[in-house]
């Protein structure tokens, strides 16, 4: 039963790693991005705001991530 729970914690840490790639994904893509296409907002601070936001925010999350990993060891 022990091994489930390990590959179960392992599943779970690259699940955060890739959360954690898609809102970095996600803030470069707002900013790179030169066309809305409806869906984002226009360019100015709203959309750069939200765009740092992803970032930092993904950045947390790979850190985060990285704790665990170093803790699972």
């Amino acid at each position: 039963m022990r091994g489930r729970n390990r590959g179960l914690a392992q599943l779970t840490l690259y699940i955060a790693v890739l959360a954690s790639l898609a809102y970095m994904g996600g803030g470069i893509a707002l900013i790179a991005s030169s066309q809305s296409f409806g869906v984002f907002p226009e360019p100015g601070p709203l959309r750069y705001g939200m765009a740092t936001l992803l970032l930092i925010y993904g950045i947390f999350r790979a850190y985060r991530a990285y704790q665990r990993f170093q803790g699972h060891d």
